[in-house]
């Protein structure tokens, strides 16, 4: 058997590549090469080093960033539509925002004394404000918005919808659009609840969005509603699964909906989009999310039946009706 290490030396390449991508979004690379732009010109709008300039747009171009023709750089159609800030679609702030977020760097001083340098705390309110445009281009808006359509057809009925750590409420906005007459309520942390009523305002929808301020575990969520969304809270949950469960049941109205937004996995043995995303976060204590068999479990102890599975952009989604009573 023919066996080398190629694999490794792979995996060292693809962290360089990553590494170039996130330093030049740091230096707004892209948004200079929109269209197609010599070496010099680049540099006298820059005022960055020639000679390692010359490199670096070399590095971007074989790494498939750039492209180049006739001695002058211009950014990939890719590019120019993510990475270049004079884009509407721009995710550079997300992208650096998340490298940061579940960075793994000095994680061994955790596994070897329980200690960790430099320990990021994740800026909430920020990471809120930033989703926003980063639901729509990832496609989590459109599916949602066709999945709902299928599920409430009446389209002049006054719903009312509770987004449960819903951060920029980007989906109750989205909701209300579709359902004119509905009500929506963002339930949050005082902290990120800013940032909520700033989104919701700037969208026009103050009149119909409305935001709880709390904690989810222990506050009264209200009740009466037709739909509740929670879409990636549940590391946040610190009471039973099952009991939690009961509480959304509980705050639905007979038939009414949820919609639980996760990464769902059948064990421990966790899908590397969510441990190496979590890692840092699970070794400095946050709790982990519920299992698939543990959800399954709870819904159907507290009457919520299973309805359909989707996909929601990056996401799984999986609807919920309750049925009758609850616990």
């Amino acid at each position: 058997m023919d066996i080398k290490p190629n694999i490794y030396y792979k995996t060292i390449l693809q962290y360089r590549e990553a590494e170039l991508l996130f330093e030049a979004l740091k230096l707004d690379i892209f948004s200079y090469l929109d269209e197609p732009i010599a070496l010099e010109e680049f540099v006298n709008l820059t005022n960055y080093h020639r000679e390692n300039t010359k490199y670096f747009l070399s590095a971007l171009l074989s790494s498939g960033y750039i492209e180049k023709n006739n001695l002058k750089y211009c950014n990939t159609l890719l590019s120019k539509i993510y990475l270049s800030k004079n884009s509407p679609q721009y995710i550079g702030e997300v992208i650096l925002f998340r490298e940061k977020l579940g960075s793994i760097t000095n994680i061994g001083d955790k596994i070897k004394d329980n200690s960790l340098t430099q320990y990021y705390e994740p800026n909430f309110p920020k990471l809120a404000e930033i989703v926003h445009n980063e639901m729509y281009i990832t496609g989590r808006v459109d599916d949602f918005n066709r999945e709902i359509k299928q599920l409430f057809i009446e389209k002049d009925r006054s719903y009312k919808v509770l987004d449960l750590g819903g951060g920029s409420g980007v989906l109750s906005i989205e909701f209300v659009r579709n359902f004119p007459n509905s009500t929506a309520y963002v339930f949050e942390t005082p902290d990120v609840a800013r940032t909520s009523k700033k989104i919701i305002e700037h969208n026009h929808m103050k009149d119909k969005i409305f935001v709880i301020e709390g904690d989810f575990n222990v506050d009264d969520i209200g009740n009466d509603y037709d739909l509740i969304i929670a879409s990636g809270i549940f590391n946040f949950v610190d009471i039973d699964t099952t009991e939690f469960m009961n509480k959304l049941s509980s705050a639905l109205v007979l038939n009414g909906k949820l919609l639980i937004i996760a990464t769902f996995f059948d064990n421990e043995e966790y899908p590397k989009e969510h441990i190496l995303n979590w890692l840092r976060s699970y070794m400095n204590g946050a709790k982990q999310a519920p299992t698939k068999s543990e959800i399954e479990k709870s819904t159907e102890k507290v009457n919520l039946l299973f309805e359909k599975r989707i996909k929601v952009g990056l996401f799984e989604g999986v609807f919920y009706m309750k049925e009758k009573g609850e616990l």
